[in-house]
């Protein structure tokens, strides 16, 4: 056994992750905007018994999810990427 004293800040059962990748989160916005646009665009098509707005909703979740992951990258501080 080992006399190592652990770091005050860093428990020894605590794993944290290696520092997130952009391009991934960045995706993650973008299906997530496309999934939630595309299930708010087959309610409406639903209640307007309609066929088109699923459609046109699916590249409008896109561009909604791409921006948000600018916004993001945009205002995030410096060191939310250290913190995780």
């Amino acid at each position: 056994m080992t006399n190592k004293s652990p770091d005050a800040n860093q428990p020894d059962h605590v794993v944290v992750p290696p520092k997130a990748n952009a391009g991934k989160l960045d995706y993650t916005y973008i299906i997530g905007g496309i999934l939630l646009w595309g299930l708010i665009g087959w309610g409406l098509d639903n209640l307007l018994h309609t066929g088109w707005i699923l459609f046109a909703s699916l590249p409008v979740g896109a561009v909604c999810g791409y921006f948000l992951a600018r916004h993001h990258q945009r205002h995030s501080r410096p060191d939310d990427a250290a913190q995780q």
